[in-house]
């Protein structure tokens, strides 16, 4: 295989971390207003210095996976990490299917129903279970070629949006909240993280690339602030576009904007199908991504060993099936609390960000017990992991009760489950 030189490794690491994670921003922002610029500004310097975790992980650690590196601060910890990890995927990948039936709502309209919009989650969480017994296929061809094409639609947005921009609309929407400056600022943390959800998973493309230790580090930190000035400069122009009260309205916020700009109803149903089949599609890849993720942690006995078997096509099916019953759970609690689109898109991302920053944040110690071992923590390394580790520990104040209270109950869920099912391996976790 041709590996990849810089110009390659920058759009393999823009390919994997844009994606999904924007189209649905706008919609949540705006019920906090333009003010949320600011908080974009700081959790992408936050995520930056998360990004170099992972980054001089790469080069210190043979796996550098949040599971593994939790696992080298503490073995058991590493087992409890690997459900966070695992399940806080989980619960995102519910979102990214709730934020593709967003744009599906622009023709059918009847997804804004929270019973509707369950049952057709529900059914296609199991229809994507059973098309991945085979794996991903043609599926992955269908994303990476949608993923393009939503990317572009997102950079016609952040460039031509702009010669539509309104300074008035933007500043009659910079804090729609009500809530204080801080807390307006603070409160959109959690839900603008999960746009650069992923930023570990650059360390692991090492084989694919020509001289790594060099290429690596350049083409992650070049990549990374092409995706946050695309992130930015969208979210930011259509906040200038419409008003704050347009933009909740509609979760297909890029699909209005392009059909604004182009003066095209048409083009606006093309954006949304797109977007819709983009989301709908990476849903099946992320979720052949978890249940593989899963199986590593199974295999160094950190998750129940169901999901270390594999099917005749190299399936792990068990895990599969697992995956699918616990994401048919988390739609049926968004049911039962009558979840919208936007509701609903929330509260998982949240809840999935929230479980995901206990694995970040012990990345960050890792690194430095491994320095420690080497004789010295270097000063460069401590200022990477004291800020990204401020970032982590921070986005949990943009949560609500009632959010929390779902983390701690979930926290506590790991907590049994880990003792009655893999409690019996400890002694292998401990060698």
């Amino acid at each position: 295989m041709k590996k990849l030189g810089l110009v390659g490794a920058i759009f393999l690491i823009v390919s994997s971390l844009a994606g999904s994670g924007i189209i649905a921003l706008p919609q949540q922002l705006a019920s906090v207003g333009s003010i949320t610029l600011l908080s974009f500004i700081l959790v992408t310097i936050g995520a930056l210095f998360l990004t170099l975790v992972y980054v001089k992980a790469g080069s210190k650690f043979e796996d550098p996976s949040p599971t593994a590196l939790a696992a080298y601060v503490n073995p058991l910890m590493g087992a409890k990490s690997g459900f966070f990890y695992c399940y806080g995927n989980l619960i995102s990948n519910v979102s990214i299917l709730i934020a593709g039936l967003g744009y599906v709502s622009t023709f059918v309209p009847a997804l804004n129903n929270s019973f509707v919009l369950g049952i057709v989650v529900i059914i296609l969480i199991w229809l994507f279970v059973f098309l991945s017994m085979r794996g991903a296929g043609m599926i992955t061809k269908v994303v990476t070629i949608t993923v393009i094409l939503l990317l572009i639609s997102v950079i016609i947005t952040s460039i031509g949006g702009w010669f539509h921009f309104s300074p008035e609309i933007f500043h009659s929407n910079w804090n729609v909240s009500g809530k204080p400056f801080g807390g307006a600022i603070m409160s959109g943390f959690a839900v603008l993280l999960f746009s650069y959800v992923g930023v570990e998973s650059v360390a692991n493309n090492n084989e694919q690339i020509e001289n790594p230790r060099k290429i690596v580090p350049i083409a992650t930190i070049v990549g990374f602030l092409i995706v946050a000035v695309i992130y930015i400069s969208s979210t930011t122009v259509i906040e200038g576009m419409f008003h704050a009260g347009k933009i909740q309205a509609v979760p297909a916020s890029f699909a209005m904007t392009m059909a604004y700009m182009f003066h095209s109803t048409l083009i606006g149903q093309i954006v949304s199908l797109i977007m819709a089949v983009a989301c709908i599609a990476s849903f099946l890849v992320w979720g052949l991504s978890s249940a593989s993720a899963a199986k590593t942690s199974a295999d160094k006995g950190y998750l129940p060993k169901a999901y270390s078997f594999t099917n005749k096509f190299g399936i792990n099916s068990k895990g599969l099936v697992i995956n699918g019953v616990i994401m048919t759970v988390v739609e049926i609690i968004l049911m039962l609390l009558g979840s919208n689109v936007a509701t609903a898109f929330n509260l998982t991302v949240t809840i999935s960000v929230l479980l995901l920053l206990f694995p970040y944040f012990w990345s960050g110690i890792a690194l430095l017990k491994k320095e420690k071992e080497e004789g010295k923590i270097h000063l460069g390394t401590f200022i990477v992991v004291l800020i990204s580790s401020i970032f982590i520990l921070s986005a949990f104040s943009s949560a609500t009760l009632f959010q929390l209270y779902l983390v701690v109950g979930l926290f506590l869920a790991v907590l049994g489950t880990y003792s009655v099912v893999l409690y019996k391996d400890k002694d292998n976790l401990l060698k």
